[in-house]
């Protein structure tokens, strides 16, 4: 009888784990279609500043402006985009190794790492990275105006001669069971094109142009990541709620099935008993 009220108890608690992990499965699902759409809203505009300057890159070369300038400093600095909330499934875990990978084919160069997100703040630095600066205050819905501080920091990191190069690493969105941790540079700024296409005209100069759109092409830069980056992290959330919730069910099926099979045999092992005791009598 112990037996089948601890099969019972068990069966109650992963009944309402089940209902909590869908619950959660549905949250998230809500939450990332708002995501989904809110980082396709602003990819055309994003791929076509970067297309633009690409483009007349060709007609800035010898600019003096210091985003665009390569450094010889071997030391990187990583704007490494985590989630705000846990239950992502392996997300986190394979961002930080993908880090601790990015290191080691890096060994003669200092690791900056700069934080984005609540999860990523439990990073603990080691060999050659250090970690300079946290970013968990953007809320759970993500404005331009927020990110601004961390390309801020970036930009005057690079510009100040502190780091010689640039990475933005986050799991990139690819659909909804699939996502890559991928390391993208934003600095320095270069471009393939050798010479200005023949229908730009830069006016009215080539430094007031770079003043303005390059640090704005990277404000825009870090925060489509960053949005990119939160799709993927309600993506994953979701697709571990319905893991667990299906786990859930099969627990139960199993419970369910062993309950019944001890149910039974404690039935027959009543009948036997009462059957030997009238046999005992007669």
């Amino acid at each position: 009888m112990a037996s089948l009220i601890g099969i019972r108890r068990r069966i109650k608690s992963a009944k309402n784990i089940a209902q909590i992990t869908k619950a959660m499965e549905m949250v998230s699902a809500s939450k990332m279609k708002k995501a989904q759409d809110a980082a396709l809203a602003t990819r055309p505009f994003t791929l076509k500043l970067k297309e633009m300057m690409d483009k007349v890159g060709g007609g800035l070369k010898g600019s003096t402006h210091p985003l665009t300038q390569l450094s010889t400093n071997p030391d990187i600095l990583v704007i490494l985009i985590s989630t705000n909330k846990g239950l992502c499934g392996a997300l986190n875990v394979n961002l930080y190794r993908s880090l601790l990978d990015f290191a080691s084919h890096h060994a003669s160069a200092k690791i900056m790492i700069a934080t984005v997100g609540k999860k990523a703040k439990y990073i603990t630095p080691t060999g050659n990275t250090e970690l300079q600066a946290k970013f968990n205050n953007l809320g759970e819905v993500v404005t331009f105006a927020e990110t601004r501080s961390v390309s801020a920091f970036a930009m005057e990191q690079y510009k100040n001669g502190s780091v010689g190069s640039v990475y933005l690493a986050y799991p990139r969105f690819i659909s909804t069971l699939q996502n890559d941790i991928t390391f993208t540079q934003i600095l320095p700024f270069t471009t393939d094109s050798n010479e200005l296409p023949s229908n730009y005209t830069i006016e009215p100069s080539s430094t007031e142009l770079l003043d303005t759109l390059l640090p704005y092409q990277i404000e825009m830069s870090v925060y489509q990541t960053i949005l990119e980056a939160r799709a993927t992290e309600h993506s994953a959330r979701m697709v571990a709620m319905k893991s667990a919730s299906d786990n859930a069910k099969d627990l139960i099926g199993n419970l369910t099935l062993d309950y019944n099979q001890a149910r039974q045999s404690a039935v027959t092992s009543e009948l036997l008993d009462v059957t030997t005791a009238r046999m005992a009598i007669e």
